[in-house]
This record gives C-alpha cells, sequence and structure tokens, in this order.
C-alpha cells in the first residue's frame, strides 16, 4: 500500500466508527471545560485552544462551492476517480471531506507511530483541547479507523491546526488531503504469483504492542517487504502523483523527488514543483509502515 499527504466508492454503512462532523462546532469555552461538536471536554495543564482558532471550526472553506480549495479539491478527487476504476468503471477511492477536527493523542500520534517524544507533540506545536484530545495536526489522523473500517482506498480532505509562524507559506489553520491505498498479495503480483509481499524470515509485530517504535531509516525498504513489492508501489506511487501535478499545473511544471523521513512511512519521498524561482514542496508520500496495517488488522498486504 502506499499513502500520500497532499493535501472504489463504498457506501457510508462501513463506517460504523467514523462520524461526520456537525453543521457547526457549536463552541463554547469556559474556565473549567471547552465545549465543541456536542462533547464536552475538561481543562488541564495542556489546554492551549484559542477562541481566535476555535472561530475557524466551521469555515470548511474546502466545501464552498467556487472557493479556490473546494476547486482544487474537487479536481484532485476527479484524478483520483479516472485514474482507478473498477472492473465495473466505477471509481475505487472513497472520500470523506467532512470528518470532525477533533482528535484523540492516540488518533493523531499512537496510532502512526510518532515517539512520546517527537517534537511534534509539544504543546508549541499543537493545538491542544486537553491532554488526551486535540485539534487535528493532519489529516493522518483518521487513517487507521477508515483502514479498520475495511476501506483500501481513500482520501481524507480536512482542515488541520498547528501553531505555525505565519509567512508566505505557512498559517496555524491549513488544509490537507491525504490518500491510502492498500494493494494485497494477490493483485500486486497478480501476473507472477512466484513473486511475494514479504520476505520469508518476516515475523508480524504484536499488534497489541502500541508502544513508539525505532525509527526506520532505512531508505531503500522495510525489513518486512520484498524489494521487489517495494518498487513496484513506488513505481505506481509516483507515477499517479506526477500524473496528479501535471493534471494541476500542466505538463511542463519542474518536479523533483526528495528523500525524507516520516515515522509512518519507509521508504519517504517530498515531491517539490519549482515555482517562484524556487523549490517547494507540495506533498509527502512512502510506502506505510507494516505495524500500521497490523494493528489496523490487515495482512498480506502492502500500502
Amino acid at each position: 500500500m502506499w499513502f500520500i499527504k497532499i493535501l472504489k466508492v463504498r457506501p457510508a454503512f462501513p463506517l460504523l466508527a467514523v462520524k461526520p462532523r456537525f453543521l457547526t462546532s457549536q463552541a463554547n469555552i469556559s474556565e473549567k471545560s471547552i465545549d465543541l461538536y456536542q462533547q464536552q471536554y475538561e481543562r488541564d495543564a495542556w489546554t492551549n485552544l484559542t477562541p481566535k482558532i476555535v472561530s475557524h471550526l466551521d469555515r470548511n472553506l474546502h466545501l464552498r462551492h467556487n472557493h479556490p480549495l473546494c476547486t482544487i479539491r474537487k479536481k484532485i478527487v476527479k484524478y483520483f476517480y479516472g485514474a482507478y476504476l473498477s472492473p465495473r468503471g466505477n471509481p475505487l477511492f472513497s472520500v470523506y471531506d467532512n470528518l470532525p477536527p477533533v482528535v484523540t493523542t492516540e488518533q493523531n500520534f499512537d496510532n502512526l507511530l510518532i515517539p512520546k517524544d517527537h517534537p511534534s507533540r509539544a504543546k508549541s506545536d499543537c493545538y491542544y483541547i486537553n491532554k488526551d484530545h486535540l485539534l487535528r495536526a493532519h489529516t493522518t489522523a483518521h487513517q487507521v479507523e477508515l483502514i479498520q473500517a475495511g476501506l483500501d482506498n481513500f482520501l481524507v480532505v480536512g482542515d488541520v491546526y498547528r501553531r505555525d509562524e505565519i509567512d508566505g507559506t505557512h498559517y496555524p489553520v491549513f488544509h490537507q488531503m491525504d490518500g491510502v491505498r492498500i494493494i494485497h498479495q494477490d493483485k500486486l503480483f497478480e501476473r507472477t504469483p512466484e513473486l511475494k509481499v514479504f520476505e520469508t524470515s518476516y515475523k508480524t509485530h504484536l499488534s497489541q504492542d502500541t508502544s513508539a517504535i525505532s525509527a526506520c531509516i532505512d531508505q531503500q525498504k522495510q525489513p518486512c517487504h520484498t524489494l521487489e513489492a517495494v518498487k513496484l508501489c513506488e513505481h505506481e506511487m509516483k507515477r499517479t502523483l506526477v500524473g496528479m501535478v501535471k493534471e494541476l499545473f500542466g505538463d511542463k511544471i519542474q518536479y523533483r523527488w526528495v528523500e525524507t523521513y516520516f515515522p509512518f512511512t519507509q521508504p519517504s519521498w517530498e515531491l517539490e514543483i519549482y515555482f517562484n524561482n524556487n523549490w517547494l514542496e507540495i506533498l509527502g508520500c512512502g510506502i506505510t509502515r507494516n505495524e500500521i496495517l497490523e494493528r489496523s488488522g490487515v495482512d498480506n498486504s502492502i500500502a
């Protein structure tokens, strides 16, 4: 399976644990508690959510007709709908663009193998409601719950919140789109069944082990995966994303791939485009850490 952060149509009924956001946040901040989306959260030493940030919760710019963010969202969704079709001609990717932005620290960090001491967890980086809840710092926070719901090709679009310094490319409230594609052994090597997704010596991790796993820095592949599986997924992923970039910016756009590190993918890359005489990062992507799939109940697959 592969994963993109940039930004099969299935009906909504499998998503028993995934609730859409209410029309309004119905926010209320008092000295002892914060009310958001019909839930009350007790304030504590971690609380740093401000009324100014709360005022952005109901804007839903990516869903407003004719807003630039809405236009980009529609273009990307249309591209994926056309790029991946079922044998019956239906889009493979389902889209979730209205999930509530309040998540748990488990969703935002633990499920994605982000270490307890990682700087992205700091109060200086996130907007915490309390020690256990925050406004999502990335749409990747919904990845595990959607995989557990049985989805294998999906896009998640939404507003995200980080305590960034404001400049030409940063603002405390911005938008992301995550894409996940899970490919089973039988589909990946449909024509060459002698090839495998996993190394024969691979042993699964304990799915109930939620401790932070040491960083994987081998940019070639994860120890569990065969090189053939990783290279095949890498080729498909990069081809798809370059096609998307050309769809958005034109065939003549200059681009380059840069190796990077994310706690939840290995290997990992960023895609940059040449804009205003500078290279500008527009997305990150990679092969999802297999531990995440294991914990989500997915086996014999790569993402």
